[in-house]
């Protein structure tokens, strides 16, 4: 019976001193508990947030696998836990919140009141409970003196922070300068080779024979844009482009890939308006006017309106028209209209005839100005500024009497 105590007693103690040794195997290798190392890293960070003058330019990524694009924010972290934020789709609207970095299975950058830029990609739509599929917190996950890589708590995108030395508004002006000439383009041709190059929803994609097909996320540059994650083409790693105007092309960092764009001269597909008074439109333009508002009126005693929508419509892109009936019915009639720039012509427009649009089997009268306008492309277009014009001349290559302005 002793000897049993006695082994029980030794094996107790084995128990005792293995506990002992696992309890302390932590502090062995790490000389600290995983606690300690935590906030050591919380302080770390807020510390390196802080320390720049000028705040961190964030390549901020939305969507479920970066399926909403990129976009810059440029974030200054005051040491009172205040921060100030510019986006660049209203660079010009600074908004201000709070924000720490707390402990949540490591540090955690959060945004823990509300400012509506640093939550815009989250905010809830009434069809969509998850916004844009955007995050306002993030794991920290490394950093360097100039670089902080982070990842999305919700949705994992993998996004950096670059400590900024630069005038927020002079970048974020130079970014939405690429963006906007970028919003008009589209590529034809990859190193020499014709090639169908989608640039639209922040996304580059394209095939080339023999290689694994490229659709990848991106953000604007003041000089081009750089992809979410690097491509590899014909052997050659490739993770920026710079925009050459001049030449239409976008140009990867080493020149190994370049990519030929066509570049329209503006945006036609907004919320452009005719107005069919004169000094606004040709006087051959005013006279298919009144052919088919005469039509209108003689067909069914209706008032056709004298602005016409244009570009961009209530269901696609094309020409639409309102016809009133009496004081308050009124009557839409859309033509569906294919808009393209046009190859070697960076100033001109093309239109095409797409198809009939809404309710415009009852309007077929309004044909001639239609046919009008398409006989006469492509048309050369004089802007009223250089970029994000809201007035546009439209001067026809066929026929210099044919012309009319739109307006946004």
């Amino acid at each position: 019976m002793k000897k049993y105590i006695k082994k029980s007693l030794a094996f107790l103690l084995l128990i005792v001193m293995a506990t002992s040794c696992i309890d302390n195997t932590e502090e062995m290798v790490f000389e600290e508990s995983s606690s300690d190392r935590i906030q050591n890293a919380i302080s770390e960070y807020k510390d390196l947030l802080t320390s720049s003058e000028n705040g961190w330019v964030v390549e901020y990524y939305a969507g479920i696998d970066q399926s909403n694009g990129g976009f810059n924010f440029v974030m200054k972290f005051n040491e009172d836990l205040t921060s100030n934020v510019l986006m660049e789709l209203a660079f010009d609207d600074s908004q201000s919140n709070m924000y720490d970095v707390i402990a949540s299975g490591g540090p955690v950058l959060t945004f823990n009141t509300y400012n509506w830029l640093t939550h815009f990609f989250a905010t809830p739509s009434p069809t969509n409970a998850d916004g844009f599929e955007g995050d306002y917190e993030f794991f920290l996950l490394s950093m360097t003196d100039d670089v902080i890589t982070m990842k999305g708590k919700k949705f994992g995108n993998i996004m950096r922070m670059v400590k900024f030395s630069g005038v927020a508004d002079d970048f974020l002006t130079d970014v939405n300068g690429i963006s906007y000439v970028l919003s008009l383009a589209s590529g034809v041709a990859v190193n020499g080779e014709d090639n169908n190059v989608a640039l639209g929803g922040r996304h580059l994609a394209f095939s080339i024979a023999g290689e694994e097909a490229v659709d990848v996320a991106y953000i604007f540059t003041t000089t081009g844009i750089k992809l979410y994650e690097p491509i590899t083409i014909d052997g050659n790693e490739i993770l920026e482009f710079t925009l050459d105007k001049a030449k239409n092309q976008l140009i990867s960092i080493d020149g190994s890939l370049i990519i030929d764009l066509i570049i329209a001269p503006f945006d036609i597909n907004q919320d452009w308006t005719i107005s069919t008074f004169l000094p606004d439109i040709s006087a051959n333009f005013f006279s298919k006017y009144i052919e088919i508002y005469d039509a209108n009126g003689a067909l069914y005693g209706e008032t056709l309106q004298r602005s016409i929508s244009f570009g961009n419509t209530v269901n696609g892109s094309g020409i639409q028209f309102q016809s009133l009936e009496g004081p308050s019915t009124f009557w839409t009639s859309e033509y569906n209209l294919a808009f393209s720039a046009v190859l070697g012509n960076s100033d001109q427009i093309a239109i095409a005839k797409a198809g009939e649009g809404l309710n415009w089997s009852y309007y077929t009268h309004l044909n001639p100005l239609v046919d009008y306008i398409v006989d006469n492309a492509p048309y050369t277009a004089e802007l009223a500024t250089p970029t994000n014009p809201t007035e546009v001349k439209l001067t026809s290559t066929v026929d210099a009497n044919a012309w009319f302005v739109i307006k946004l």
